[in-house]
């Protein structure tokens, strides 16, 4: 006859051999531009939220990356910049000492689709104000018709 106790033991046995499985979290990682030719190598990355991307310079040339939310400082020859990237965004950078270069990083979304782009798009005008501050009558130039 088989005891409970065997049963109770015989069944902490085989939980133990069953593997725990659990979900792959994602591991952030880090992307490398090259900055040499006097352009970004390459000129856009895609990455993904939580990454971070290293340039290294690698001209003769000092240049200072800006745009988006990032600044660099001057980089020398072999020196280096990281900046992390924690949200989904299409962001836009360049050299300020030589500004002919230009990049580009994307940061996807959750689901691995392309955020939408503001960067170029001009801003909307104010919208028109609905009081006048002249103490003149209203008129034509205001909406209001004499009749």
């Amino acid at each position: 006859m088989i005891r409970p106790s065997h049963v109770a033991l015989v069944v902490a046995a085989l939980a133990l051999l069953v593997p725990v499985v659990t979900p792959d979290r994602a591991v952030a990682q880090d992307h490398t531009n090259e900055i040499k030719g006097l352009a970004f190598n390459p000129d856009q990355i895609t990455v993904r939220a939580g990454d971070s991307v290293t340039w290294v310079n690698r001209d003769s040339d000092r240049h200072r990356i800006s745009g988006d939310g990032l600044e660099s400082k001057e980089l020398a020859n072999g020196q280096t910049f990281t900046a992390e990237f924690p949200e989904p965004a299409q962001l836009a950078y360049h050299c300020t000492i030589h500004t002919y270069m230009e990049g580009r990083i994307v940061v996807l979304n959750p689901d691995g689709s392309v955020p939408p782009t503001t960067a170029g798009e001009p801003e909307a005008p104010p919208a028109p104000s609905t009081t006048t501050s002249s103490t003149r009558p209203p008129g034509p130039l205001d909406g209001v018709i004499e009749r």
